[in-house]
């Protein structure tokens, strides 16, 4: 990839920026705006990964171990907020 490309992949993020501070000065209820900045941060993660990190041309079995990574961290995300929804309903 050239410069050109990176320059447009950070044209994106910076974007991708300014469109999450944009949405923090709409007046939306606290979930919609929570699921909407997740997911401009998940699209400005995927860029960086696919293109900084170079993965976008890798061989699948880089994927494997990724893919396990994401599994064992969301596993590990929704255990934690089991264990915390004890505490709450209490």
């Amino acid at each position: 990839m050239h410069v050109r490309g990176y320059i447009g992949i950070f044209g994106a993020l910076l974007v991708l920026t300014l469109v999450t501070v944009g949405v923090s000065y709409l007046q939306l209820p606290t979930a919609p705006t929570i699921a909407l900045g997740l997911a401009i941060a998940t699209a400005k993660a995927t860029l960086v990964i696919l293109f900084f990190m170079h993965l976008k041309g890798e061989r699948p079995m880089v994927y494997w171990p990724l893919a396990l990574t994401m599994f064992l961290f969301a596993a590990l995300f929704v255990s934690i907020l089991w264990a915390e929804m004890d505490h709450i309903t209490l």
